[in-house]
């Protein structure tokens, strides 16, 4: 270790990374000393003009090596400049200019800066490739170090909560209830059972809301709860506000005494505020941004589902044959859309008079995913309207490759249309449910 430090130091004394401004001053600076070493040793020759070896020209040539050419012909000229000194004090009476001495050794000064110019611009670009590898191979080793944690936690996670949002909202649609049940909020265990699933709240109430008061009888409750406090801030501002509030909120988390951690308003997709659920207690690193907005995901989808509101009324007026647990998804799904959450698809299928047609499009509906949502809009000719959630435009590219493979290997056709069954589609977007269901209705002569 000695040996090696001894090694980088002289090596940096010789040769440093950068030249500084203090090297043209350190250039003649080197020559002045030499020459007075030479008055020291040889004070009649202290250039060292006379013998076999010129040993000024040699400190100049270290300078070179050290600096490059540039500052090395800064020393050569110091060097020409203490000679004429030396001739103004009486030395070298009988010498000439030694031209060819000055001329030779510039041009070795110079083939020598340029040497160090030259490996110094290497050296610096190979530093610099080296400094960006090893910056990448830091990052690499981060990223592989996260992706190891990720995956124990992925692994722990998948052993403890088997379940992706996907599940979570096919289980939502579950809690719906015929039309002949008249809870107001029906679900409402089950909602707090998948919020505690999903989100990590360990202890909260579900209560309903009425004419923009709540009902201090809650509905459900998850562990032992305190008597709902009504004029809390917190409860008060997610009433008012129609937001969902957090005690890590700017203007909530300095001076607030209350014992809520996060109260969530549930309103239906004709923003009407039909309940409020309170949480007493939940993990406080679970209180971020992803989280708190799957738990405001979970709690629209609720009473979207749950209740659908007037505007799923007029789709059933407009359209009486529309079943209400597709309208409801319908708008549910577009409010999704709409917040850039869930990406969904709507597809048409239309079939011709061929009982081969009709045959294959009751097979497709036969065949969805679980959680797709299904409308005979015309039940005597077959005319079928899927809306698949969790689909977006790559999605929906896979699933016609798997639907023209099943046709091909079981039909002997190679598209939807050579089966004779003509097919639109659309991905929901922000505009009114009716809008987008005529659009695609009238766009496919339905």
């Amino acid at each position: 270790m000695p040996g090696r430090f001894s090694r980088y130091w002289l090596t940096g004394l010789l040769s440093p990374e950068r030249v500084s401004a203090l090297a043209w001053l350190e250039a003649p600076l080197l020559v002045v000393a030499a020459v007075t070493v030479g008055f020291a040793v040889r004070p009649e020759d202290p250039l060292i003009f006379t013998g076999g070896i010129r040993w000024s020209i040699v400190v100049v040539l270290v300078v070179a090596l050290r600096y490059g050419s540039l500052i090395g012909s800064a020393g050569m000229l110091t060097l020409v400049g203490l000679w004429f000194v030396c001739k103004a004090v009486g030395l070298y009476p009988d010498m000439a200019f030694p031209e060819l001495t000055f001329l030779g050794g510039y041009i070795i000064i110079l083939i020598t800066g340029e040497f160090a110019d030259m490996w110094r611009v290497r050296l610096m670009r190979a530093e610099s490739q080296a400094g960006y590898a090893l910056d990448r191979l830091q990052n690499l080793t981060q990223r592989h170090v996260l992706l190891r944690l990720s995956h124990d936690r992925l692994e722990e996670n998948l052993l403890v909560k088997p379940y992706t949002v996907r599940d979570a909202l096919l289980r939502l649609r579950d809690v719906m209830m015929d039309d002949s049940h008249h809870e107001v909020l029906p679900g409402g265990e089950e909602l707090l059972n998948l919020l505690a699933e999903y989100c990590q709240l360990q202890r909260g109430g579900f209560y309903p809301v009425k004419n923009g008061r709540v009902d201090p009888e809650p509905v459900a409750l998850l562990g032992l709860n305190r008597p709902l406090q009504i004029d809390d801030r917190l409860l008060r501002h997610a009433i008012d506000q129609r937001e969902l509030a957090h005690v890590q909120m700017g203007d909530s988390s300095e001076d607030y005494q209350g014992f809520y951690w996060v109260c969530a308003p549930v309103m239906n997709s004709g923003e009407e505020l039909i309940g409020v659920v309170v949480v007493e207690r939940m993990p406080f690193l679970s209180i971020h941004y992803e989280n708190l907005q799957l738990f405001g995901l979970l709690l629209n989808f609720y009473a979207d589902v749950v209740q659908h509101g007037p505007v799923v009324d007029k789709l059933c007026e407009r359209w009486p044959g529309m079943p209400p647990v597709f309208g409801r998804e319908f708008e549910a799904l577009r409010r999704l859309a709409e917040g850039k959450k869930v990406d969904t698809t709507v597809l048409l299928l239309i079939p011709d008079d061929s009982d081969q047609a009709r045959q294959i499009v009751a097979s497709l509906n036969r065949d969805r995913r679980t959680m797709d949502g299904y409308w005979w809009v015309d039940w005597d000719n077959y005319v079928l309207m899927l809306i698949m959630p969790m689909t977006g435009r790559y999605g929906f590219e896979s699933y016609l490759r798997r639907v023209e493979d099943w046709l091909r290997e079981d039909y002997a056709f190679e598209s939807l249309a050579q089966a004779g069954i003509h097919y639109a589609h659309r991905f929901l977007d922000e505009r009114p449910a009716r809008e987008q269901i005529e659009e695609l209705l009238e766009g496919a002569g339905a």
